[in-house]
């Protein structure tokens, strides 16, 4: 399942935050607004039931949301850090796992991983955030990993930008996940960036390592 985050908030944050230039302070609170902003349009598919609120001056009918409390939030590193951020605002009960990977400079853009720490995933709702999904290889090899700590009982991917590539490769390879974003753009660069896309979300927010 494939759903494109059109709230008018969240396109709006979406252009300030691709502007060229843009400062780490402005781009890192922008990341956790788009991050809050795609979670109310998750939670919104979630299972509820209804309950009665006693209130100063009577009863009222009220719905509960169902399983709010079984939310794993996966962050991955480091990019994700501001965008998980505003996930954890919707969802403050939520546990969380890390995974620290990121891919080759050149093509075919080799997978790395050297750091993972998730919970038991079994009959939970996972939400896995990466701000960019470009061509689809990192994704694909953190999602057949994290798989190897439970079956979920959703599967979840909170994108900021993604590409055509990218989506097919996920869906293709795991037909049962959610795919959340707020623009899909057909373009990669010979080194994997998203065109026009944002540039490098990790440097933007956090600085370019040495």
């Amino acid at each position: 399942m494939l759903k494109i985050v059109d709230h008018i908030l969240a396109q709006e944050i979406l252009s300030k935050i691709r502007r060229k230039g843009i400062d780490s302070v402005r781009f890192r609170a922008g990341v956790v607004e788009i991050g809050r902003l795609i979670s109310y349009e998750f939670i919104n598919t979630m299972e509820r039931e209804p309950v009665e609120v006693e209130t100063p001056l009577g009863f009222a009918e009220g719905i509960k949301i169902k399983n709010i409390n079984d939310v794993v939030v996966i962050s991955i590193l480091r990019a994700a850090i501001p965008l998980v951020d505003g996930i954890m605002r919707v969802f403050p009960e939520a546990q969380c796992g890390v995974v620290g990977a990121w891919r080759g400079d050149e093509p075919p853009f080799r997978v790395k991983m050297d750091y993972i720490k998730i919970p038991s995933l079994d009959d939970k709702i996972v939400i896995v955030a990466d701000p960019m999904l470009a061509t689809g290889n990192t994704m694909n090899t953190i999602l057949k990993t994290i798989k190897n700590y439970g079956k979920p009982k959703r599967l979840v991917l909170f994108n900021i930008i993604s590409t055509e590539e990218g989506i097919a490769k996920i869906i293709n390879n795991h037909p049962e996940i959610e795919i959340y974003t707020c623009s899909i753009e057909k373009e990669l660069s010979e080194e994997g960036y998203i065109i026009p896309g944002l540039g490098d979300a990790g440097d933007i927010a956090f600085g370019k390592p040495n």
